[in-house]
């Protein structure tokens, strides 16, 4: 058996029973990485232009950054959720399922050495 790597993160996923108001719901949910959650950092917050005044201005999308961990962390579900069915998920249902994935806020903690006020 290969020893295992302390820098490496586990492949595994973590099995969560999730009662939502449409029943029970199993979810295998995988870790996410340093780089990954540098990419779901950068679907959540966008910085661009703001007109000819040359002023930079953020541009938030909650949904591109929840949409990146559905689909990059969530690795089955019992019963078997397609990747389209989990992004049209009831809103009910979805927030059930957010509770065991990374969080924004978890992920700009981690960046901000867990003194941001957003931890």
């Amino acid at each position: 058996m290969a020893k295992k790597n302390d820098f490496v993160l586990s492949n595994e996923s973590v099995r969560h029973e999730l009662d939502t108001p449409s029943g029970e719901l199993i979810v295998y949910v995988r870790p996410i990485s340093w780089i990954q959650q540098q990419e779901a950092l950068s679907r959540f917050v966008d910085f661009s232009s703001n007109g000819d005044d040359g002023n930079i201005a953020p541009k938030i999308d909650l949904g591109g950054y929840w949409r990146y961990v559905f689909t990059n962390c969530i690795d089955r579900t019992e019963p078997v959720l397609s990747n389209e069915e989990l992004l049209n998920l009831r809103p009910e249902v979805g927030a059930e399922i957010q509770k065991v994935l990374p969080s924004i806020f978890e992920i700009v903690g981690s960046f901000a050495g867990g003194d941001s006020p957003l931890a």
